[in-house]
């Protein structure tokens, strides 16, 4: 019995998908008429946002590890470490962001005019899990440099990497961004981590540790990370830190305006925010081009998923 109603559900479900991603898209077409987002969106944008509605994440499956601090979860044959203390929820949607065609997917790093392959060095700006950063190294031989602000994540991180850096070179940054050094709290959210807060502070103070509610860390920025590390050009920066992606922008003027690094930036976190860090880019380095990709629908009114700068 219970096969047969599974079979049913299995002839239903795609008419009834049909039927709602056709509400959804009604709605959203009368959203973009109405609301003066500033952002004009074609149709690719809308069928990108509705494939993405209507996408079946795959299921993670959790594993002990020799360490009582960590697990690793494996998606589709990808396996990370991860902190026990950390909620494993958001590892299917966050695989699904990096890894799921750019096609179909709004949210992907993987444009086509970036030639991962051709690149001497990546940065991860909010490494977090890693999943960009395998990403980065089954795709290139650059030198990779990971920023994570979260101590708890650090730890995990490292594993995950040697698990998949097969001798590329790989470094961690435990630090946040910004336009200018400095130091920074940190709020965690253990059950969505990616939803952790920065406050930046403008003196130093002694470190709070690696708890669970707050983390002292320090701040960096992308144009002392090029003279640290010797950066230089054919780079590629991908971006998802919450936010502070137009302060973090500001910190990297140098670096654009010498070394033109290719930009992938998540802009959905605020209205503004795709048009703030166009005009930082733009203002850096006039040569780039920008695009805009994608029609964040979650929030209202509708705003770009991704900037590429190139």
């Amino acid at each position: 019995m219970k096969k047969i109603i599974r079979y049913i559900k299995s002839l239903i479900r795609p008419k009834f998908n049909k039927i709602k991603k056709g509400q959804l898209r009604s709605r959203l077409l009368a959203n973009l008429s109405n609301e003066k987002s500033g952002y004009s969106f074609d149709g690719n944008d809308i069928e990108l946002y509705l494939t993405e509605k209507f996408v079946t994440l795959p299921a993670a499956v959790t594993a002990k590890t020799d360490d009582a601090a960590t697990i690793t979860v494996t998606i589709n044959g990808k396996e990370i470490y991860w902190p026990l203390s950390l909620s494993t929820r958001d590892l299917p949607w966050l695989y699904h962001e990096v890894f799921d065609d750019f096609a179909t997917n709004p949210s992907s790093y993987n444009n086509p005019n970036f030639s991962f392959e051709t690149k001497s060095w990546i940065i991860d700006a909010g490494a977090a899990e890693g999943y960009f950063s395998i990403f980065a190294l089954e795709n290139s031989n650059a030198q990779l440099i990971c920023i994570e602000p979260l101590f708890v994540m650090k730890s995990a991180l490292e594993k995950t990497l040697l698990l998949h850096s097969n001798g590329k070179p790989t470094t961690i940054i435990n630090a946040a961004l910004s336009d200018e050094p400095g130091w920074a709290d940190i709020q965690l959210d253990k059950e969505h981590v990616c939803d952790s807060k920065l406050m930046l502070a403008t003196v130093e103070i002694a470190p709070l540790g690696s708890g669970l509610v707050a983390e002292r860390v320090q701040v960096t920025t992308f144009d002392k990370l090029a003279i640290d590390h010797d950066l230089g050009m054919n780079g590629l920066i991908k971006m998802d830190i919450e936010g502070y992606e137009m302060a973090a922008l500001t910190g990297a003027a140098k670096l654009m305006r010498n070394f033109k690094p290719a930009l992938a930036v998540a802009v959905y976190h605020d209205l503004d925010n795709a048009k703030k860090c166009a005009e930082i880019i733009k203002a850096a380095n006039p040569s780039y081009k920008i695009e805009f990709r994608g029609c964040y629908g979650y929030f209202e009114p509708p705003r770009p998923y991704m900037v590429f700068a190139y």
